[in-house]
């Protein structure tokens, strides 16, 4: 079983935490050929999309940028 996550709301993510792609590589673990991949709307693996998400989770989004981002 796969996944296939919303590209546009995984960028929107990463904008929202101030991140780039190897930013994600880093805090989850998860290689920079598959973060690459999802967000070119790969399949991902359910541990590979728990492991996106908590480190997604555990990274606060910067305060006021919605207003930035439009």
């Amino acid at each position: 079983m796969s996944a296939r996550l919303d590209t546009d709301r995984l960028d929107r993510q990463l904008a929202v935490r101030g991140w780039t792609a190897q930013d994600l590589v880093r805090v989850s673990g998860v290689s920079p050929a598959t973060i690459s991949g999802a967000r070119r709307g790969r399949r991902v693996t359910p541990r590979t999309l728990r492991r996106i998400a908590e480190a997604l989770v555990r990274t606060p989004v910067i305060a006021g940028i919605d207003e930035l981002l439009g």
